[in-house]
């Protein structure tokens, strides 16, 4: 029996064909107005922030821009956080989040540049933001979200296009690559003998890190499971020795993780008995990890990276649905977070 959660899932590419020509229109005329901005802020929560962390990265690599992520509980009620020279971008589905809506006022009393990325045209962060850029993903009806995940994925690509000197490569391709990789995901045999384990931590690099930082949210609210991201070189850093038997490792291989970290990080992690997963675009090598999920074609990084969160997103639901766990309607949580 189909979830709602599936049906989210499988409708993304659609969603994305449809997007893509009038938010393109308005990241081009945000993109005109960041120009004089000597960096960036972005202001989100949950699975937006992973989205922020992703144009973090994507900005930096393509245009050198300085991205900061926001902390919004400053912002609240307060008029004292100086926003001299940055453009703000928020990014929030419902457009309710507490916070959220607080940068981008802030941002307008200051004369500063702002885009809401919002499936709500009507929210207070909309009515904000200098220029809003809808989702178009419609109401998340399940509480694990997915196709708002992917449309603001897709919205800030367009932003780093329009603000880059060259075109992003495979973004006029995205709509058919998520489509191709939803049906293939759907056919895939996961190897969740070795995901279904007292504890997942999700490792990933650069866009890598963004969406491991996905997988492992979605896991958690679909599962049940406890599932921890880091930063690659951070998990080298210490926590690869807090991990061991009855854990499992899933290691996502962007082109911003080398061969050779790669390596420490298996090593490591079956040092400690941990079992390994690796996500990898086809290009990449073998890695000898006791499990690896190979995307179906190449792409470039940025889309590859999109890719493996959208295999994550259908691994959490057949690891949810071998647990026996209510997919639609995660325990305890809410759609809109309502604290600070």
């Amino acid at each position: 029996m189909s979830t709602i959660f599936e049906d989210e899932i499988r409708s993304q590419s659609k969603i994305l064909a449809s997007r893509a020509r009038e938010s393109a229109r308005l990241a081009r005329l945000a993109a005109a107005d960041f120009e004089s901005c000597t960096h960036l802020v972005v202001a989100a929560r949950g699975s937006s922030d992973n989205a922020a962390v992703f144009f973090q990265y994507l900005a930096g690599q393509r245009t050198g821009r300085l991205v900061a992520l926001a902390a919004p509980s400053l912002f609240e009620g307060s008029d004292s956080m100086d926003l001299s020279g940055a453009g703000v971008i928020a990014i929030s589905q419902s457009g309710r989040s507490p916070g959220i809506a607080d940068v981008v006022k802030c941002a307008d009393r200051q004369g500063r540049p702002s885009v809401a990325l919002t499936n709500n045209s009507e929210s207070p962060l909309a009515e904000s933001a200098r220029y809003v850029i809808d989702l178009g993903a419609g109401p998340e009806r399940a509480i694990a979200s997915t196709k708002t995940f992917t449309s603001t994925w897709h919205a800030l690509a367009q932003l780093v296009d329009a603000m880059s000197e060259a075109p992003l490569e495979g973004l006029s391709e995205a709509a058919d690559y998520v489509a191709d990789l939803v049906d293939w995901s759907f056919e895939l045999d996961y190897p969740l003998d070795l995901l279904d384990a007292q504890g997942l931590t999700m490792v990933g690099r650069g866009v890598g890190h963004a969406a491991s930082s996905e997988v492992a949210l979605k896991v958690r609210e679909v599962t049940g499971v406890r599932a921890e991201n880091f930063a690659a070189p951070d998990y080298l850093h210490g926590p690869i020795g807090a991990d061991g038997v009855g854990s499992s490792l899933v290691l996502l291989l962007t082109d911003e993780l080398s061969d050779e970290v790669a390596r420490d990080i298996l090593a490591g992690c079956r040092d400690a008995g941990m079992q390994t997963i690796v996500v990898r675009a086809p290009e990449r090598e073998g890695t000898g990890a006791d499990g690896e999920i190979v995307l179906p074609r190449q792409a470039p990084n940025w889309l590859n990276a999109l890719g493996m969160v959208i295999v994550g997103q259908v691994l959490a639901l057949r690891l949810g649905q071998r647990r026996g766990r209510p997919i639609d309607t995660s325990p305890r949580l809410h759609k809109v977070t309502l604290s600070a």
